[in-house]
């Protein structure tokens, strides 16, 4: 459901924390022309996907009675975090949108959404769990735009590991919330490519630009009473979780492009195993087959033209540097310092 930091903990650390939920009294909504059907919108001041795709909603004239903000303390996210945009609780002060900040079943939450009687509630960006009750508030439910295409990658960080599997596609998804893990109905799809070199942060930029046409697409349904439904295929379900250590050891079974890519969604934390010691990567190389033959072994380092390799099922992957007392130095040199042995291929 969500998106998805340099660090995850550091990260945190460092975020503002909105204050408790707690109640505020009304202000007139300054947004012009607005629609008739009324809509709450949850998210993350410090989420670009949050703000980028509020200020869709405004520019489209929607009827945003409310904003339910959520606590940053605890957020995870594999962006290289903040947002470049104005926060959700900016624009909601400068237009007069009633906000509050808190969980679902903090007190009082609930009862303000019921107080605001929207007819369809909007989640963009949000880590917490809705329970039943709170999806049956609004009349015409509760959809939530998840950045991938579901149900590819449902969870957290859905855009880390459409580059981590090497899609050659992404979207946006934007989908009825049920009572499982982004399981419900899809409403609407965007589709965009994936590309050889791009971040989480360049991905996401990609399709949240994209996602205008469905923003406008959503309201105008929403005032028709017309949401389309279409159940996901269950069988494509695939479930993300949160990145592990171990998740960054580069794997030679892959293709070199796509361990480049990996490596590139979060620089330095991806690394190969030299007798035992852990060698963090610092820049990699996809390069063209060294020699014609392949009689050699997996996950087994050579030595190429002075740079260290490793064969893969497609090219070879070229270790330019690795990380030695926090400084980038020549992979091979760094190899030759730790193995008895490299074995030289090539020219």
């Amino acid at each position: 459901m969500l998106p998805g930091s340099k660090d995850d903990d550091e990260a945190a650390q460092h975020r503002p924390s909105c204050p408790s939920h707690q109640e505020k009294p009304p202000r007139r909504n300054l947004v012009k022309n607005m629609r008739n059907k009324k809509i709450v919108i949850i998210g993350t001041r410090t989420w670009e996907l949050t703000s980028i795709h509020l200020d869709y909603f405004i520019k489209n004239n929607a009827n945003i009675v409310g904003i339910l903000e959520s606590p940053t303390e605890g957020i995870t996210t594999t962006t290289s975090g903040g947002s470049s945009s104005k926060p959700i609780n900016v624009v909601a002060e400068e237009l007069g949108i009633p906000i509050i900040c808190g969980k679902p079943k903090d007190k009082g939450v609930m009862d303000q959404l019921r107080e605001w009687a929207p007819d369809m509630v909007v989640v963009i960006g949000y880590q917490f769990f809705l329970p039943d009750e709170f999806l049956n508030i609004p009349p015409m439910g509760v959809v939530n735009f998840h950045t991938s295409l579901l149900p590819r990658h449902c969870g957290r960080h859905p855009g880390f590991w459409t580059i981590w599997y090497g899609d050659e596609q992404s979207g946006m998804a934007v989908h009825f919330m049920d009572s499982g893990l982004d399981t419900g109905e899809i409403a609407y799809k965007s589709y965009v490519p994936v590309q050889d070199g791009d971040t989480v942060d360049s991905l996401y930029d990609r399709i949240w630009k994209n996602d205008e046409s469905i923003v406008k697409q959503l309201l105008d349904d929403i005032d028709n009473d017309c949401v389309p439904r279409t159940p996901q295929d269950r069988t494509e379900y695939t479930y993300n979780y949160v990145p592990h250590e171990k998740d960054f050891e580069f794997d030679f079974r892959q293709p070199a492009q796509l361990l480049v890519n990996r490596h590139l969604v979060k620089p330095n934390k991806s690394y190969i195993v030299l007798n035992g010691e852990k060698c963090p990567v610092s820049k990699c190389t996809a390069i063209d087959e060294p020699t014609t033959s392949r009689n050699f072994k997996l996950n087994t380092p050579y030595e190429c033209n002075g740079n260290l390799v490793y064969m893969t099922p497609n090219k070879w992957l070229q270790i330019d540097h690795l990380v030695q007392d926090d400084k980038p130095c020549s992979g091979l040199q760094v190899a030759e310092r730790i193995l008895d042995q490299i074995t030289r291929i090539g020219k």
